[in-house]
Formats: C-alpha cells, sequence, structure tokens
C-alpha cells in the first residue's frame, strides 16, 4: 500500500515497494534439509561476500537490494500462507509448515 498524503491534497505517486520482514530460524529445523545446509543458508545471510556471489550467479540482474539478493539465491523464503521471511531449512515460524508444504513447487523445482 502507498503511503498516505492526509496533510497535503496532492496525489503521491504510487510506487510498488515490497516491505520485506526480517528473516527467521524460529520455526525449528526443516527435516527435508539437513543441518549442515541449515548452517550454510543462516550463515550466508551475512556472508561479505553476499554481493560477488550474487553478481557471479545473476550477473544480469540490475540494482537489488539485500532482501532480494538473499531470496533469489535461495537463502530465505517467504511462506505465501502468512508472508513470513525464513531461512531455507527451517520451518515457517508463524505457521509450522515446512518450506514443502507451504511452497510445493519450489520443493519440485529444488529437487531437478
Amino acid at each position: 500500500m502507498p503511503p498516505s498524503n492526509s496533510d497535503s491534497e496532492a496525489p503521491l505517486t504510487e510506487v510498488a515497494v515490497r516491505q520485506w520482514g526480517p528473516w527467521t530460524v524460529a520455526g525449528g529445523p526443516d527435516p527435508g534439509f539437513s543441518d549442515s545446509e541449515r548452517h550454510t543458508h543462516h550463515w550466508l545471510l551475512t556472508d561479505p561476500q553476499l554481493l560477488t556471489c550474487f553478481r557471479g550467479r545473476f550477473s544480469d540482474h540490475g540494482d537489488v537490494d539485500y532482501d532480494e539478493m538473499v531470496r533469489c539465491l535461495d537463502y530465505v523464503w517467504d511462506c505465501p500462507h502468512d508472508a513470513s521471511a525464513n531461512v531455507t531449512g527451517y520451518c515457517c515460524a508463524v505457521c509450522g509448515r515446512t518450506r514443502a508444504a507451504a511452497v510445493p513447487h519450489l520443493s519440485v523445482a529444488a529437487s531437478r
């Protein structure tokens, strides 16, 4: 939703800006991932080489912010049921679903 401009009669230009929530591991381990995968995804979220890694894999991608990078790299997934941002390898912190249960098409793509 664009910001309100209640103090002025001039309308604000609508800009589609995604408001990302903070990522979490509070949902507990997702049994579809190994401990090693879980720890790796969590560690990579603060890797000083994150931008370099992103540019190596997505060289044609234009300007990008941190939240978009970690999602493109598949380090974070967003639960479509409650919009919770979860570290890949962890269940949804709000509804408790595994990533495979919450987003089945991601599981199919990841197994190919």
